[in-house]
C-alpha cells in the first residue's frame, strides 16, 4: 500500500507573498528560469511544456537546469515553510513534471497559481520587466 498524500500547492497569494518577498534576491539565471517558465504557461498563446534545456539555455548555463530549477524551488518552498519532503522535489515548490507519453521526455510547467501571482507580481512591478 503506498503512502502517498497530496501535493501541498499554495494559492495564488500565498505566491504573490513569495514573489514580492524572494524575488529580488535571485539570481539573474533563476529570474530568467522563471521568466522562460512565465513566457510558454498554460494562459498564452504559445502555451507548450518546456525542456530543462530549454530552461538552461534562457538562464545561461551549460548543461541541465534541472538542478537550477530544484534551488529556485527550494526558495519557494523556504519560504512557505515547507519541509524538503512536503514536495516530494524542491522544484515541486513552483513547478510540475510531465512525461511525454511519445517522446519519453520530461517538460516542466509552472503552477498555474504561480504564474498568476507572477502575472500580477510583473504588473506591479512594471519597471523591472
Amino acid at each position: 500500500m503506498s503512502l502517498h498524500h497530496e501535493r501541498y500547492i499554495p494559492s495564488q497569494e500565498e505566491y504573490l507573498e513569495a514573489f514580492r518577498a524572494i524575488y529580488h534576491d535571485l539570481t539573474l539565471g533563476h529570474k530568467a528560469i522563471l521568466e522562460k517558465l512565465y513566457q510558454h504557461c498554460y494562459f498564452m498563446k504559445n502555451n507548450r511544456r518546456l525542456r530543462t534545456w530549454e530552461l538552461s539555455e534562457a538562464a545561461g548555463y551549460k548543461g541541465d537546469a534541472s538542478g537550477q530549477i530544484g534551488h529556485l524551488g527550494a526558495k519557494f518552498g523556504e519560504f512557505f515553510g515547507m519541509e524538503k519532503n512536503d514536495f516530494g522535489q524542491p522544484a515541486l515548490a513552483i513547478v510540475s513534471w510531465f512525461a511525454d507519453e511519445i517522446s519519453g521526455y520530461w517538460y516542466i510547467e509552472l503552477i498555474p497559481e504561480a504564474a498568476r501571482a507572477f502575472k500580477l507580481f510583473r504588473q506591479e512591478n512594471l519597471q523591472m520587466f
